[in-house]
């Protein structure tokens, strides 16, 4: 489909330029109505306890995070609010390709989550909400519901083990139908996160079938004021297998990546 008309990228380029001064705002400004995270003690705890947290980073590549595919080879931006209420929380997540307003890296994801401990070290969180596909509008073709489940494994203070699994098209656009399994191992300690990942795309609802590997290294948790920290870190993916070159190719590389998180 073309989606090159002038009126499209002009709007388009608004509506990002919005976002991205929005962005640069959060960067350096913290707003009263943000706030910090609770403190660890009993005497912090109640039960309107609640934090928010905003992160922007920048890619030099877009990479669906869920799905382990290399979508674009533009810069791309990205905003993640995260509103966390004892057990359950909010995430808004919205992804926008610089240069290109056509590639599959322009969506927003928006769910509710619940997490569930089991004993101190497991804890499983569904999560329940919706994709946004928005190459033209706020809403394309392939927008539907979603389902996340994940069950993370706390091996030690520094070392979890985490599988998600996400099911996407489930109502609207059945013929899209899809289902992803990633597996990460994450390392960290002080400043250090370390991140090795797989991703495996099953044929049970459609013919697509691949699998991607990738490792990251980040600086992170890096504080330049009060409830303000940056991170900066490279990541990288190959893809060994896939059944379909259309729709999922061998892009391989890797990205660099710069974030702020304020708290």
């Amino acid at each position: 489909m073309t989606r090159n008309k002038t009126g499209i990228i002009d709007k388009h380029f608004k509506n990002h330029m919005k976002i991205i001064t929005v962005s640069l705002l959060l960067i350096l400004i913290k707003p009263d109505w943000v706030e910090a995270t609770p403190v660890d003690s009993a005497a912090h705890k109640d039960a309107h306890e609640s934090s928010l947290r905003i992160a922007t980073r920048i890619h030099s590549m877009g990479l669906f995070s869920y799905g382990g595919r290399l979508v674009s080879g533009s810069p791309v931006l990205d905003i993640n609010l995260n509103y966390v209420r004892k057990a359950w929380g909010f995430q808004l997540f919205k992804a926008i390709d610089l240069r290109d307003s056509s590639t599959p890296i322009n969506f927003a994801l928006a769910v509710v989550n619940k997490n569930f401990r089991l004993g101190k070290r497991i804890t499983i969180t569904p999560s329940v909400g919706f994709i946004l596909e928005q190459f033209e509008s706020i809403a394309d073709h392939g927008s539907d519901a979603v389902v996340i489940l994940t069950t993370a494994f706390k091996m030690s203070s520094h070392l979890t083990l985490e599988h998600s699994t996400m099911a996407g098209n489930l109502f609207l656009e059945p013929e899209l139908r899809d289902w992803v399994n990633r597996i990460r191992l994450m390392y960290s300690i002080n400043h250090l996160d370390l991140t090795l990942m797989g991703w495996h795309n099953n044929p049970v609802f459609d013919s697509s079938d691949y699998i991607t590997v990738g490792a990251s290294v980040f600086y992170s948790r890096l504080t330049v004021a009060q409830g303000v920290t940056l991170n900066v870190g490279i990541t990288g993916l190959y893809v060994p297998y896939t059944s379909n070159q259309t729709g999922v190719p061998f892009m391989n590389g890797a990205f660099f990546t710069f974030g702020c998180s304020i708290n």
